[in-house]
């Protein structure tokens, strides 16, 4: 029996954190064609030193506005975005960072009503949303960011910042088995639009930033292969190497480790529509399109294009997250419950060999933990987190970002896969501070959201306010939907792509079984 209560919460862990009451002292600015928002024209809030920017155009979420009063789930189309100017308009050092937020894989999951019924239980984040936790907290001492101007890419698509397409309204014998049949019928496509969001807020980026000494592109669990599909394209658009400005990519907790011996990588990104408009060589994209490119030809085609960059990878060597959604890749929503996830031995082994493979090309860093944990960078105790070797975080990104580190820093893959220690394998290990833990038990009843109920300083963290949600204004939000509906969205089909093959693993049977699942309240 597919248990969907189940499912439901563990790709919650994708970083998709709560929406919370709207951020008080926020300072909105929104694109108009007399007002381009610069940076130099705008005061940022008292509250936490930033600036809200509402580029219109064909920037938008997954849905059209829409609020359910059984189920609480409320989405909007409304795209924003956060940024943080650095103290005295200094702009030598910019940060391009990606939120996380969940993501959906086929058609069974990439659908409105779905997330409808699931309520606060949605699998990927329907509302931009901003932050001002871990390292965007401006008034954390010793942020190592502190002196940055912080870009962030609030994240409601779905698709890892690279979809560029729209999907037919759908329900499946899942949604006729759920509860909240009101979520039916609604007659709601998908926008998956990472892309164009992506290219508003780079190029909002670009005339307000355009000769920095050094620029950080990073991203937190979806926001981190987010970053690392974007780094060509930022490197190319800045200039980076003609300019000798010092690059950076900086991946927290998402590494891409996929079972590709089923399905390759590249399946994923071509399902979203992202093959052609990342910066691939051509060659790439064709194989990205064929949907044969695994993850570490595809990161490595996009490392080559900036051979003088700097990657910092933070994983937890056991990170649950990224283990359970290799088993939902692998297994697909029908394959629940997972009761044998993948082993953290090989998980850990998995991890090594993709950034052993990088390393060849590229001067790759790696800051590994001996933890469960997923994501560390939005806690605001980040700095204090250690790595197999017992280095600090704090010490190392400072080290790293200045330029006195080393290609060795943190754990290099010296340790064989089979040294991931026992507190990994058992769970015992401390959490981090940005969400609940999931608990090992693949069949227990239920597995935990992200939340902020944690103990300790997880506690303390997600109380000092992870994510809010921002002001909306109405003609913004009016625009966003209208533009639309007026076929301004890229490469919209009228349905779901044929390209998928029959025996992919992300999906069920290609014939929809009939299932016994539980209706979720």
């Amino acid at each position: 029996m597919v248990s969907f209560t189940h499912t439901t919460r563990f790709l919650l862990a994708l970083s998709a954190f709560p929406v919370l009451a709207t951020q008080a002292g926020s300072s909105p600015c929104e694109v108009t064609d007399s007002n381009a928002c610069t940076i130099d024209s705008l005061t940022a809030s008292t509250d936490d030193g930033s600036v809200l920017i509402y580029p219109g155009g064909d920037t938008r979420c997954a849905f059209d506005d829409y609020t359910d009063t059984v189920t609480t789930f409320e989405s909007n189309s409304t795209y924003f975005f956060q940024v943080f100017p650095a103290a005295n308009q200094d702009k030598k050092k910019l940060l391009l960072f990606f939120q996380g937020g969940g993501a959906c894989v086929d058609k069974y999951t990439c659908d409105f009503a779905l997330q409808c019924q699931l309520g606060s239980s949605a699998l990927i984040t329907t509302q931009a949303t901003v932050t001002d936790t871990g390292i965007m907290n401006r008034t954390l001492d010793g942020n190592v960011f502190n002196d940055y101007n912080i870009v962030y890419l609030p994240y409601c698509t779905g698709d890892l910042f690279v979809g560029n397409k729209y999907l037919e309204p759908y329900e499946s014998v899942y949604n006729q088995a759920l509860g909240n049949k009101q979520c039916l019928g609604q007659n709601q496509g998908m926008y998956m639009n990472g892309y164009n969001n992506t290219m508003a807020v780079l190029k909002w980026a670009l005339e307000n930033y355009p000769d920095p000494e050094q620029i950080v592109v990073g991203g937190y669990s979806a926001g981190s292969l987010g970053a690392q599909m974007w780094s060509a394209y930022v490197a190319k658009t800045w200039e980076v190497e003609s300019k000798s400005t010092k690059f950076q990519v900086l991946a927290d907790s998402y590494v891409g480790v996929f079972p590709e011996y089923k399905v390759a990588a590249s399946q994923l990104i071509n399902y979203y529509g992202g093959c052609g408009l990342l910066g691939f060589p051509d060659a790439m994209a064709a194989e990205c399109e064929a949907e044969t490119a695994t993850v570490i030809e595809m990161i490595t085609s996009l490392m080559n294009e900036a051979p003088g960059a700097e990657w910092l990878f933070i994983d937890s060597i056991a990170d649950k997250t990224q283990r359970k959604f290799y088993q939902l890749v692998l297994l697909g929503i029908a394959g629940y419950p997972f009761t044998n996830l993948l082993p953290a031995d090989e998980f850990y082994g998995n991890l090594t060999e993709i950034l052993d493979a990088y390393s060849l090309v590229m001067n790759v860093s790696r800051f590994n933990i001996d933890s469960e944990q997923h994501v560390w960078l939005t806690g605001n105790d980040y700095s204090s987190a250690k790595d197999l070797e017992g280095q600090l975080l704090g010490d190392v990104l400072n080290a790293w970002l200045s330029g006195s580190s080393n290609s060795s820093s943190g754990s290099v893959g010296s340790l064989a896969s089979s040294q991931v220690s026992s507190s990994s394998a058992s769970g015992s290990q401390t959490t981090a501070p940005t969400e609940t833990p999931v608990s090992t038990t693949a069949s227990a009843t239920k597995i935990p959201v992200s939340s902020s109920s944690s103990s300790g300083s997880s506690s303390k963290a997600s109380n000092s306010g992870s994510q809010t949600s921002a002001p909306t204004f109405s003609s913004s939000s009016s625009k966003a939907s209208s533009d639309s509906n007026n076929g301004s969205q890229t490469a919209a089909p009228t349905a779901t792509p044929a390209g998928t093959p029959a025996a992919s693993t992300t999906a069920p049977a290609t014939t929809e079984p009939t299932v016994d699942i539980p209706t979720y309240c």
